[in-house]
């Protein structure tokens, strides 16, 4: 399952006049993982592979702050599900706008790089802003070249294996 953000529905959210992108969208990835940890979804639903776009908004930066919150065991139902730490690990996180050093250092500090999965957010993301991504992967000092491989493409197809099949290119007939 791909989870992607949407828009803040509060008019105040867009009073700055920035872009969803910036604020909102990791906010809203952010909040839907909270949910779904918290409600306990992720541990009733052990066999869905859930792919968070954006490196799952802020949850990186955040990961020990769940990690109190695990350790208070303020929200009911602690005892039917993993703890945020164990369960980010078991979930998929994609590079679309995330894909400079600090946030790449995260990830391999929260859940490693094996869960990592490219991403661009093209076409809503200019196409050259698009292509300094996966350069900025290829080139990074924050990647091996296995972990490099597994990003740009290993881990996609071992998650989604129709991927590592190449389809034949139709051609339609010119008009």
């Amino acid at each position: 399952m791909f989870v992607h953000p949407n828009p803040s529905p509060d008019p105040s959210a867009h009073s700055l006049g920035l872009p969803d992108t910036l604020i909102d969208f990791t906010a809203d990835t952010t909040r839907a993982i909270a949910q779904l940890h918290y409600s306990n979804t992720f541990a009733r639903t052990p066999d869905v592979k859930y792919i968070f776009a954006r490196a799952g908004g802020t949850v990186p930066y955040l990961a020990g702050r769940f990690g109190i919150i695990d350790e208070m065991r303020v929200i009911p139902g602690a005892e039917g599900r993993a703890t945020a730490a164990e369960t980010f690990r078991r979930l998929y996180w994609d590079t679309a706008a995330s894909w400079g050093d600090p946030v790449l250092g995260m990830l391999r500090d929260v859940v490693g790089i094996d869960p990592v999965v490219f991403g661009t957010d093209y076409p809503y993301l200019r196409r050259d802003l698009a292509v300094s991504c996966r350069e900025h992967i290829e080139a990074t000092p924050e990647l091996t070249d296995g972990e490099r491989t597994a990003v740009l493409g290993a881990t996609a197809t071992t998650l989604i294996p129709r991927l590592a099949t190449p389809r034949p290119r139709t051609r339609t007939p010119a008009s």
